[in-house]
């Protein structure tokens, strides 16, 4: 199926939709660079992003809180917190140069967040759960999906070839 843009484009440049080498070659374009491994590798960007600013975010408030007080309580709740936090930021930039190497590893560190989410939590299990370990997961499974369609479909290596690296 050739999307919507392919045949508004024919039109804006003059060619004639009847043409079948063109179509071909539209066809053989698509199927490469298709529109849908774009929204996955966008999305996978885009959740994982967002997941790792939000715990940054939260790391930052908690050691900002204990700075205001006059005093930083290093337990071992924050010293995890601390190392999960770096480690699954880095795991989203190892995911965006590597994708299936970084979707792996934020899918680990997506279950680690999801078994520390269902130790810690006393009430409200699932939505901690869904809130911490959850869009690492998804995320992760996202950058696999669009690291294995890349290798299929041999639109480049590792590295973006579409210019959207």
């Amino acid at each position: 199926m050739v999307p919507l843009c392919t045949i508004i484009l024919c039109f804006k440049r003059g060619v004639n939709p009847r043409d079948e080498e063109y179509w071909k070659e539209v066809v053989e374009m698509t199927s490469k660079h298709s529109i849908v491994q774009l929204v996955v590798h966008w999305l996978a960007r885009a959740i994982s992003t967002l997941a790792a600013v939000f715990w940054l975010l939260i790391l930052l408030d908690i050691i900002a809180c204990d700075m205001l007080v006059g005093f930083v309580c290093m337990n071992w709740e924050i010293a995890l917190l601390v190392t999960l936090v770096i480690f699954s930021s880095l795991s989203v930039i190892i995911a965006w140069q590597r994708e299936r190497i970084g979707g792996t590893v934020m899918i680990i560190w997506g279950l680690v967040f999801s078994v520390i989410a269902i130790v810690t939590s006393t009430s409200q299990r699932a939505f901690s759960i869904m809130v911490s370990g959850v869009p690492f997961i998804i995320a992760g499974f996202l950058f696999l999906a669009s690291g294995l369609w890349r290798a299929h479909t041999g639109t480049g290596s590792e590295r973006n070839q579409l210019g959207i690296a």
